[in-house]
């Protein structure tokens, strides 16, 4: 069952590698921790993408979509502590 599509997959496998590139966001939205590795794995994709064009854009968009969980999650726990 798909429940994410995006009309630029050529190969069909967009719902399957946003989900597992959900987990490396996560830690990529944690502050001071996340920009070193935001550096390795933005310089991993291009670096496959060169070898194997296999549509990188798909990585990033689960990179960013687990990064947007992070950093709403982050923003919740110090509203919480401040209030």
């Amino acid at each position: 069952m798909k429940l994410l599509s995006h009309n630029r997959d050529k190969v069909g496998d967009f719902q399957k590698r946003v989900l597992i590139h959900i987990p490396i966001g996560l830690l990529l939205g944690i502050p001071l921790l996340g920009l070193p590795l935001l550096i390795v794995f933005v310089h991993y994709e291009e670096n496959e993408d060169s070898h194997t064009s296999d549509e990188a854009w798909k990585d990033y968009y689960g990179a960013l979509a687990g990064m947007t969980i992070t950093t709403i999650l982050s923003l919740v726990v110090v509203a919480w502590w401040l209030l």
